[in-house]
């Protein structure tokens, strides 16, 4: 599928992945939403972009995510793709993690693009069709150590995606999972710990996943394996086949809990708790 003149709205465009991928996409020559709480990071990219529209939005905010939909439609008359790319981090111990954490953590990674996308698949059927990407993680497969939130509410929202995926398809939707494993974005992590490097969990060069792991991917090289799955749609798309292999091995408990427990152990010397 031709990109060029299609309309997709990318949330989390801010920063890291969002913000690469609302400039691959403008490159493609697609007409770019962006969504996202920072309105000058934003006004920032779009100030590049040929044909854009800003939509300041929180999607902890039940009305916000729906009119970030409907101001898409309204602007650009219709649109062809949403991407759910937003989302929280919230660093701490799994037994010390507090309640209203996880709830925050569940409503943006969950209730928030669950949000979008409804409000996406009432446009979608109305003209058609239309296609909603998921940006996932293998991370909740393996069980990475204090990230609680973050696991948990994207194991949620990957239920979410694939339970719509044939709940949808008689409308013309097609809903795309993507893996991006582990990919060096920039992003902060919210701790009281403090600022949290990106590779909190990895013993950098000390074991197989633990090497995996250290060839990071950045946020353009993801923003293109978007566009390339915006071009050709499918169900499932892996970054790369490693992220194929780390699926694999996280159902076998004899090799993931041991590796898990490494992690765990190095995040505790490099945040310094026990």
């Amino acid at each position: 599928m031709k990109l060029e003149g299609k309309v997709v709205l990318i949330t989390g465009a801010s920063t890291g992945i969002g913000r690469e991928a609302a400039i691959e996409f403008d490159r493609a020559g697609a007409r770019v939403a962006i969504a996202a709480r920072r309105k000058e990071l934003l006004d920032e990219i779009a100030s590049s972009m040929k044909d854009s529209l800003v939509l300041k939005t929180d999607l902890a905010d039940e009305q916000q995510a729906r009119d970030m939909v409907d101001k898409t439609v309204k602007h650009f008359g219709r649109i062809d793709i949403l991407i759910n790319n937003a989302v929280t981090s919230i660093v701490e111990s799994s037994d010390r993690i507090k309640r209203e954490d996880l709830l925050r953590a569940f409503t943006v990674n969950l209730l928030g693009p669950v949000t979008a996308s409804q409000q996406a698949y009432v446009h979608m059927k109305k003209q058609g069709g239309g296609h909603i990407i998921n940006i996932g993680t293998p991370g909740f497969m393996i069980g990475v150590p204090f990230y609680t939130p973050y696991a948990c509410s994207k194991a949620a929202f990957s239920a979410w995606t694939r339970t719509i995926q044939g709940e949808w398809a008689d409308a013309g939707i097609v809903v795309s999972e993507y893996f991006p494993g582990y990919t060096e974005t920039g992003a902060v992590a919210e701790s009281a710990y403090g600022p949290i490097p990106m590779d909190l969990v990895m013993n950098r060069g000390k074991g197989l996943l633990a090497r995996y792991f250290s060839g990071a991917r950045n946020g353009a090289d993801i923003a293109r394996d978007l566009v390339a799955l915006a071009k050709k749609p499918r169900p499932l798309m892996f970054s790369t086949f490693k992220e194929r292999i780390a699926g694999f091995v996280a159902n076998i408990a004899g090799i993931r809990i041991p590796v898990v427990k490494r992690m765990a152990d190095t995040a505790r010397k490099k945040l310094g708790v026990m």
